[in-house]
């Protein structure tokens, strides 16, 4: 039995990236709430190494008002049924430019379950041949450079890389001993 009821679900927002619903619960005391739930389809991380180095991207995030570094990620929103390493190969190509001929599993995260059902696959990608980035329009700015994995680490530890997903997708491979 499930810990809170859900009373009634109201479409709030809706976009091709994400769908935002408010429901009317009830919960196991008896006492009513409201729940607000944003659904997007899952995504891919991958952890691009070779010899020693990571390599990153970096890019303007509206939110925040400032570039960041992080790991390729991203999801295909038209396709949200698309196979998880097909999403990150081509998310690994089109951010990056980099053809891996070698991809692991890692693993399996939620982002931020509090508020989303939403989670990521994190991928090992070695082996690469060079291609040419094929950035979407949104992904107008983004850059990508590799960097010694220590330096990567010295960024984390700095707070100069802060994106969970990022940090929470390389603690897993190093822990599992990919990195």
């Amino acid at each position: 039995m499930s810990e809170i009821k859900t009373l009634s679900s109201q479409e709030i927002y809706c976009n091709q990236w994400m769908r935002l619903k408010e429901d009317r619960i009830e919960r196991a005391d008896g006492s009513h709430g409201v729940y607000s739930v944003i659904e997007k389809p899952d995504f891919a991380v991958i952890v691009p190494v070779s010899e020693g180095f990571i390599w990153v991207v970096e890019q303007y995030r509206y939110p925040l008002s400032v570039r960041t570094i992080e790991l390729p990620q991203g999801s295909w929103e038209l396709d949200p049924n698309a196979d998880p390493i097909a999403v990150a190969r081509g998310e690994l190509a089109e951010e990056t430019g980099l053809l891996a001929q070698k991809m692991e599993q890692i693993g399996y995260q939620k982002l931020a379950q509090g508020y989303s059902s939403q989670g990521y696959h994190i991928w090992l990608a070695t082996d690469f041949v060079s291609s040419t980035q094929q950035l979407d329009a949104e992904e107008v700015g983004l850059t990508c450079r590799q960097m010694p994995v220590t330096e990567f680490e010295t960024l984390i530890a700095e707070g100069k890389i802060s994106d969970a997903t990022s940090v929470t997708a390389f603690l897993l491979a190093k822990l599992k001993g990919f990195v």
